[in-house]
């Protein structure tokens, strides 16, 4: 059997359920490429379950993914995943692999960012549009769609969740100056006013999480509050009154996880 489980967004996170199935699996690999995975949720597993945990590399997760999933057909293999595991494409498309190929699969939900970010930000789920994602630029590389869904979002009055990408080279994510940086360099119609106010989601689900609530202009200077952690960051549409009342108790305040 093939089990993607959800390991959540912080060392603990996993459900009991898991553990039970990582302790009987024949091999347990962890994709470290969709997402950053802490290296205190792996030690955490191993403690709990006595389980060595791989890392996948991309070519395992895309290329590869046959090769990794075929042995499945005989033995118990997990592969573990940051948040909830059926977030991201790639993870449906293992699911998908695995069934043509005569696996059993079994899925293990956990919190993920759609779910802790949002519920933690205090805007109402029920207007959030379409995710999209920043992207690191290179020299030929420089898109600008995610500015599109930004701009139909807010014409429809709905919020935008922005995902903020990793650097695969050097496994660590995108900080707040270069988030910034690339918003201004493919924002060529102002869509993002420096005055639009925007919330920064730091860390979410973890005990340095931190969420910071200022205007577009402002986020240069939070580089150093933020350094190193995981960020998201939503462009709110105009918000209704119980929103408004909610954010109220942000600003520039560190919210530590109690």
């Amino acid at each position: 059997m093939l089990a993607l489980i959800g390991i959540g967004l912080d060392a603990g996170d996993i459900s009991s359920k898991a553990l039970e199935f990582i302790k009987k699996s024949d091999s347990v690999l962890a994709d470290r490429f969709t997402s950053i995975m802490s290296q205190d949720g792996i030690d955490f597993i191993e403690e709990k379950s006595g389980k060595k945990v791989n890392a996948l590399s991309r070519a395992d997760l895309e290329d590869n993914i046959r090769s990794t999933i075929t042995p499945a057909k005989d033995l118990d293999i997990s592969i573990l995943v940051i948040g909830d595991p059926l977030i991201a494409t790639t993870h449906h498309i293992i699911l998908d692999e695995a069934r043509l190929l005569g696996i059993k699969c079994e899925v293990f939900h956990s919190s993920s960012i759609f779910s802790a970010g949002i519920g933690e930000s205090g805007l109402d789920i029920y207007r959030f549009g379409p995710t999209t994602t920043v992207p690191f630029w290179s020299e030929h590389y420089k898109p600008r769609s995610f500015i599109d869904v930004i701009s139909r979002n807010l014409s429809n009055s709905e919020h935008t969740l922005l995902l903020l990408d990793i650097d695969q080279a050097n496994i660590s994510p995108m900080g707040i100056r270069q988030a910034v940086a690339i918003i201004k360099g493919a924002d060529n119609d102002k869509v993002i006013k420096g005055s639009k106010k925007v919330m920064v989601l730091a860390d979410i689900g973890r005990k340095t999480q931190s969420i910071i609530y200022t205007e577009f202009s402002n986020l240069d200077s939070a580089g150093e509050e933020t350094r190193g952690k995981t960020l998201s960051i939503i462009i709110p549409a105009d918000l209704n009154f119980a929103e408004e009342e909610s954010v109220k108790r942000f600003g520039r305040l560190i919210l530590p996880v109690l």
